[in-house]
């Protein structure tokens, strides 16, 4: 019982799957039907990502309209946001759909580096560590799925009695 006590405490504290959501880059391709996948910086400050990191225009335009992590669902109910009401998050006249189609940041860049660069890994790994910060994210997830069925499956059993044994010790 520690074991599990453990596990779900890993679960609840894991940083909330503070990562980024590592299939939104290629959900976004498929989506809008892109030539490859936008930078995580659209969204978040870096690569990295991580809780409390949705601080661009556009990111948070996106969740303003219901996108919620490791929802692909969500992601493309807020695209067709973006896209049905021309959603321009920095007010250059070029929507963020249209931005992201030709390759640029829809926030907007005064430098050279406004177009986006094809990235070779998801947003929440970069560097070497990547494997594991997108194996973490997993765990944390699923760890939090245990939890849930676990208080669920408790709610339905009187106090005092253990499940599955009828309430004898």
């Amino acid at each position: 019982m520690r074991l599990h006590s453990f596990l779900l405490a890993v679960g609840l504290a894991a940083p909330g799957a503070a990562l980024a959501t590592p299939n939104f880059p290629a959900a976004t391709v498929r989506d809008l039907q892109l030539g490859s996948p936008p930078a995580c910086t659209v969204c978040h400050a870096t690569n990295e990502g991580g809780s409390g990191t949705v601080v661009k225009p556009f990111g948070k335009y996106l969740v303003s309209r219901g996108l919620a992590p490791f929802d692909e669902s969500s992601l493309a109910g807020a695209l067709a946001a973006a896209a049905g009401e021309r959603h321009d998050s920095d007010g250059d006249g070029i929507t963020d759909i249209d931005a992201l189609k030709q390759g640029l940041d829809p926030n907007g860049s005064s430098s050279t580096d406004a177009t986006l660069e094809d990235p070779s890994f998801g947003c929440s790994a970069t560097g070497s560590t990547g494997g594991t910060s997108t194996l973490l994210v997993a765990l944390a997830f699923i760890l939090r799925l245990l939890a849930v069925a676990q208080r669920r499956r408790r709610a339905g059993v009187p106090e005092g009695q253990q499940p599955g044994v009828g309430g004898q010790r």
